[in-house]
């Protein structure tokens, strides 16, 4: 605990009362660059404690009001202070001043689970994090409702590990526009839909643990961690993806689509990117000479990335972009704009949830299993891969920094030098027979001869 430096002329009530009223307070050092000072009125009522800061950065002096001195009244370290009380307080409030002039998030006192979303979410678009509006949205959907009001030092295990568990139960919301009132779809009935819940609760349980320890980590709160990190997610939920077309499905769904959407999807299975990126491409991203299409900054790199084309790929991109202007959007969609159906109708890009009715509709009239729109993705990677298109290549064709999360999904479908290996080398021994013999039938207590 720091100790109370003395001031001879404030430090008490008689040497107080004794001083002569001046403009100025009277103050007294306590660090470099921080002082503390007492102000007597003219009046002779009880004075007034300050605080003085200087900031070497930017050479100025920021000072503040403590609070009333405790002249003729016992301090209460609330609204009555003593030269002690004052002082602590001074030195609480100087930690939070160098924390300030450091660049760093300072906070005293309660910290709740909101306030510590906004410190987190104002470092994040300070960092320039993409990611930021999915997570402001998972944030106030999912953890705020629960935990807003609470202080982090309240925070259990326990209570944490009801909210995770109570989480994956939920039914999946259903997408709406702002302001509409929140509808949920049916509750998962499902192996397939309670593990896409449980994978949903624990990525929630990711942004909070996030959160909680950008807190810990900048000094906002002395709040045991052990709370929120000894809470575990749930085991073995994002299983490796097995959908994805055939073929033969991939040209009936094509067939079935709108035209205007029909070269969406179409762009989809040639490259293999996300819709996020197609809606954002425009001609220019089309590079014919080097058969390429230049995706923006990735999701996974924040760096855009070239994605290889077959020769039927170039010359799907080439038909859609030849003669057009080099910054029109590569993908557009003809609507209009109001609901009034005599509007003008505009061709404009792809926006946001818009093909989903679309393709669902494109898979029910091909008659194939639904499918959303990412999983076309997930065809032109399990497509390389069926094919021999080394994983490393596949990975960088998709955006990915690294082969994890191409092996974790699709790794099943590369070729295996080990299978090969069996496969060739391991003994023939000759214990089955491959026919459709029938074994001899005996009558009840005789063997077969």
């Amino acid at each position: 605990m720091v100790r109370t430096k003395p001031a001879g002329k404030i430090d008490t009530r008689s040497s107080r009362l004794k001083l002569t009223w001046q403009k100025e307070p009277y103050w007294t050092t306590l660090a470099m660059g921080e002082a503390m000072g007492y102000h007597r009125p003219q009046s002779g009522g009880a004075g007034t404690w300050f605080a003085r800061f200087y900031d070497k950065r930017t050479r100025t002096k920021v000072k503040t009001r403590l609070g009333t001195a405790d002249d003729y009244a016992d301090g209460d370290d609330r609204d009555v202070f003593s030269y002690a009380q004052a002082q602590a307080k001074a030195r609480t409030w100087f930690e939070g001043m160098r924390a300030t002039a450091r660049g760093e998030i300072y906070r005293s006192g309660p910290l709740t689970v909101r306030q510590v979303w906004e410190a987190y979410a104002a470092d994040a678009e300070l960092q320039m994090k993409k990611g930021l509006p999915s997570t402001r949205i998972t944030a106030e959907a999912h953890i705020l409702p629960a935990f807003g009001a609470m202080e982090v030092v309240d925070l259990t295990q326990g209570m944490i590990e009801k909210w995770h568990g109570e989480l994956a139960k939920m039914p999946a919301r259903v997408r709406a526009k702002k302001g509409a009132e929140t509808a949920y779809r049916e509750a998962p009935d499902t192996e397939k839909k309670q593990l896409a819940r449980r994978s949903t609760a624990n990525r929630v349980l990711t942004v909070l643990k996030a959160m909680l320890n950008f807190a810990k980590r900048k000094g906002l709160t002395r709040a045991s961690s052990d709370s929120w990190r000894e809470v575990k997610a749930f085991g073995e939920v994002d299983s490796a993806r097995q959908r994805f077309l055939t073929p033969e499905e991939a040209r009936k769904l094509v067939k079935a689509c709108p035209p205007e959407f029909r070269l969406l999807v179409q762009g989809a299975l040639f490259t293999g990117a996300r819709y996020a990126e197609l809606t954002r491409l425009v001609v220019r991203d089309f590079d014919a000479a080097l058969g390429k299409i230049r995706i923006g900054a990735s999701k996974m790199s924040k760096k855009p990335r070239y994605v290889v084309l077959t020769e039927e790929g170039q010359a799907f991109f080439l038909s859609i972009t030849d003669g057009r202007p080099r910054d029109e959007a590569m993908f557009l969609r003809t609507s209009n704009e109001t609901r009034n159906c005599r509007s003008p109708k505009i061709r404009r890009a792809w926006r946001k949830s818009e093909p989903n009715r679309a393709m669902e509709a494109a898979c029910e009239a091909a008659r194939i299993e639904p499918l959303v729109f990412n999983e076309l993705r997930h065809t032109h990677a399990s497509g390389l891969l069926n094919n021999g298109v080394p994983l490393a290549f596949v990975a960088a064709q998709l955006g990915h920094t690294s082969t994890r999360m191409v092996e974790k999904h699709y790794g099943h479908l590369a070729p295996s030098p080990m299978a090969d290996s069996i496969r060739a080398l391991a003994p023939k021994l000759g214990i089955h027979e491959d026919n459709k013999v029938l074994p001899l039938l005996t009558k009840k207590g005789q063997g077969a001869s």
